[in-house]
């Protein structure tokens, strides 16, 4: 087995350019297998590796998970947790409270009102599963004013809340998404049952479209997130591997992958030439198929690497004051701004971020944390921070303990409308 170097750190200068990161990403010999191992975590790509190469005998593993993970000591987690805590005031807790943070950018109308309380009708997958007419029945309310707050709310992040169901959660990524091929988004609204299928043959059939167009359309579908609320599904502190590391060198910061906690596939060349000697056109065939395997997940691990560094690359320059312990706020930044900042789809962003962690000055965060909008004021003036404070100021005050529901009714009584479920949330952030 080779010997693994040691990882160097690298300047964010020297990070792969945004142009040469979407010519690789367009190079991908398989785009599926690209979007597939884009959001797993270290020990879930060492899973997905094991399978995907069962059945070639040319490739190795080298597990590095099992002998490096050993080196990050649990005794550390405690301090560490405490840190990110104290040092994370504006940290969205969940899908709820990071939705709220949204809505609350929003003047404050009976329509924004509307919003939050739609907040409490999300399934678990971040649906919302009614018509209009069900939930103004619901919530008591005009139609039509359900409606057009109905409409606001699946403009939020992650992209596809607030959808009816699959079909419609697919169609509100695409319509949100410049990179979209531009079919993608008629394909899904007008032949969702054949999309399912993966039939491309009956789509070019009743479409009259070409098989390219809707191969690079289906491929597209792959890199969207079927289930909006499994962004914000994290993992106990305690397992947090770091896959970046920062650190700063006077006003230079620096990162580095991890890959030390990633496992490395190897080619087993020597197995190779070996077959490659007999004098067979089928076993030339059938050895050339399996390093074709290889060429394509090796080159597809290296373009996942350098979207990681590329995602941290732009929240660490986004939050560069707050990590670097000049301001306690993070700057306001959203899976769109990061999609923006590396011209690449904001499916594909989402992917990016999804299970990757970075090691910074005081722990290990989710990279998720560093999407934020906590310190934006909307146009009332709001923003989560003085909300809280706000709600802060109503418990100290109170003479005797008050309930979710007490609370709601004095906040309501200040114009700020919330959900039982949403205090609840804002209470235990603030214990």
């Amino acid at each position: 087995m080779e010997k693994r170097t040691t990882e160097k750190w690298q300047s964010l200068l020297k990070i792969t350019t945004n142009e040469l990161l979407k010519d690789n990403i367009e190079k991908s010999p398989n785009t599926d297998q690209l979007y597939e191992i884009l959001d797993l975590n270290a020990e879930q790509l060492t899973y997905y590796i094991e399978e995907a190469i069962i059945e070639n005998p040319f490739i190795e593993i080298d597990y590095a998970l099992e002998t490096r993970v050993s080196t990050i000591k649990n005794a550390n987690y405690q301090h560490i947790e405490n840190e990110v805590e104290r040092n994370s005031p504006g940290m969205a807790q969940s899908l709820i409270m990071f939705l709220f943070e949204q809505i609350m950018m929003y003047r404050h109308t009976p329509i924004r009102d509307v919003m939050v309380r739609l907040v409490d009708y999300l399934d678990e997958k971040g649906y919302l599963p009614y018509s209009y007419q069900e939930l103004a029945t619901k919530l008591n309310e005009d139609d039509i004013l359900v409606l057009d707050a109905m409409t606001l709310f699946k403009q939020l992040e992650p992209a596809g809340v607030g959808a009816y169901d699959l079909q419609e959660c697919l169609m509100l990524q695409t319509e949100q998404d410049s990179h979209a091929p531009n079919i993608a988004y008629l394909l899904l609204e007008e032949y969702f049952d054949l999309v399912s299928k993966q039939d491309i043959e009956s789509i070019h059939q009743v479409s009259g479209l070409s098989n390219e167009e809707i191969e690079a359309s289906l491929n597209y579908f792959h890199s969207l997130r079927p289930v909006p609320a499994a962004v914000f599904d994290k993992a106990d502190k305690v397992n947090l591997i770091p896959d970046v590391s920062v650190r700063y060198n006077q006003d230079e910061i620096e990162l580095r992958y991890n890959r030390q906690y990633y496992p490395r596939i190897i080619f087993n060349q020597k197995y190779y030439d070996e077959m490659a000697l007999q004098n067979d056109t089928q076993l030339f065939e059938y050895i050339t198929a399996h390093r074709q395997n290889f060429q394509a997940l090796a080159y597809n691990l290296r373009v996942r690497e350098q979207l990681v560094l590329a995602a941290v690359k732009a929240l660490v320059l986004a939050q560069k004051d707050y990590l670097m312990e000049i301001k306690n706020e993070k700057r306001p930044y959203l899976i769109k701004d990061l999609a923006r900042d590396l011209d690449i789809p904001e499916a594909l962003a989402h992917l990016v971020v999804t299970n990757k962690n970075l090691e910074i000055k005081f722990g290990i965060i989710p990279l998720t944390d560093l999407i934020n909008v906590t310190h934006h004021q909307g146009r009332g003036g709001l923003n989560t921070v003085n909300i809280k404070e706000i709600m802060a100021n109503i418990i100290e005050n109170s003479p005797q303990e008050l309930s979710d529901n007490e609370i709601v009714a004095q906040l309501a009584a200040k114009k700020i409308i919330m959900s039982e479920q949403l205090v609840a949330d804002y209470r235990k952030a603030l214990e």
